[in-house]
């Protein structure tokens, strides 16, 4: 079986109001649901897919943030327990640490299991760390730690990663030589990436981004592009043994009445192409132990 799990920065599971995600018009998603249900606190089981909503406050006082979110998520280490707050952003060196141990990438690697990290890095990325400008997010170090190579705009233009944008439009504008594609297009190439791998990572942090900026219009149609993306991606896997995991590390861009993140809980929007037990998971730590189960137990119906 292969896993892919579609992350989403800051994409919570608010109420009905002030709610991009529920303005959207989401007909791949709410195809896999059985209905426009993508939000509230809901359990469903609808045909090969299920949703759960997963704690993203993990026990610790405060307001979930990226840094202890994404360690979490990607280690199964309760990780604002772990320093004793949630931690915004970049990694810090403790949690650091604990990806370079527990990186689901390494734990996967190290049981013999092949993985992949879809998203592109620039030169510009590149020189961005190597000057201290900027330093690696929790996905690139959980990455790094299972030996993964990070994909470059190369590999983008032979259609072996996509960009985090889906459509490589912030690439053009950055000067890259490279064609614009549709959400649906990259979507598919997900799909056709996934295929040759046991475990893959697709990350996309522009919903983070139209969360903190609060512009109505841009969160609605990138959750329409979200779904555009899913359409394309299911129209490869849909026949194929796959398995995916749609989540987020906190919520943002589901509550325009909150300016930055919320303490909403996050999706776990599971679907396949059979029947597959997918663990009971209720928070963030839950999900790493859970996919490690799925890949090197199998958890088939």
């Amino acid at each position: 079986m292969h896993m892919v799990m579609i992350f989403l920065d800051g994409f919570g599971l608010g109420g009905k109001d002030d709610n991009p995600i529920v303005a959207a018009k989401t007909p791949s998603i709410d195809e896999l649901l059985g209905g426009h249900f993508l939000w509230g606190k809901r359990y469903i089981t609808h045909n090969n897919t299920v949703l759960r909503p997963l704690d993203a406050l993990l026990g610790v006082a405060g307001t979930p943030q990226s840094a202890t979110g994404q360690t979490t998520l990607w280690t199964g280490i309760n990780a604002p327990k772990a320093i004793g707050h949630h931690l915004r952003a970049y990694p810090n060196q403790p949690l650091a640490e604990i990806i370079a141990e527990k990186s689901i990438f390494r734990q996967l690697a190290e049981v013999g299991k092949t993985t992949m990290f879809a998203n592109t890095f620039t030169k510009v990325y590149d020189q961005a760390v190597a000057s201290g400008k900027r330093t690696h997010t929790a996905s690139t170090l959980s990455a790094l730690a299972g030996g993964v190579r990070l994909r470059r705009v190369p590999d983008l233009r032979a259609g072996l990663a996509v960009y985090q944008d889906m459509t490589n439009e912030i690439l053009v504008q950055q000067g890259e030589q490279i064609a614009v594609i549709s959400s649906y297009e990259a979507g598919r190439r997900l799909g056709n990436l996934a295929l040759r791998y046991d475990f893959t990572l697709y990350e996309f942090f522009q919903t983070d981004v139209k969360g903190h900026k609060q512009l109505w219009d841009e969160a609605v149609g990138l959750v329409e592009r979200i779904d555009s993306f899913i359409g394309g991606f299911l129209s490869v896997v849909e026949e194929e043994d796959v398995a995916w995991i749609l989540t987020s590390d906190h919520g943002n861009i589901e509550d325009f009445s909150v300016k930055g993140h919320t303490t909403n809980p996050v999706p776990a929007l599971c679907w396949s192409n059979r029947p597959v037990k997918w663990p009971e998971w209720d928070t963030l730590e839950e999900v790493t132990p859970g996919i490690l189960k799925l890949l090197t137990q199998g958890e088939e119906i």
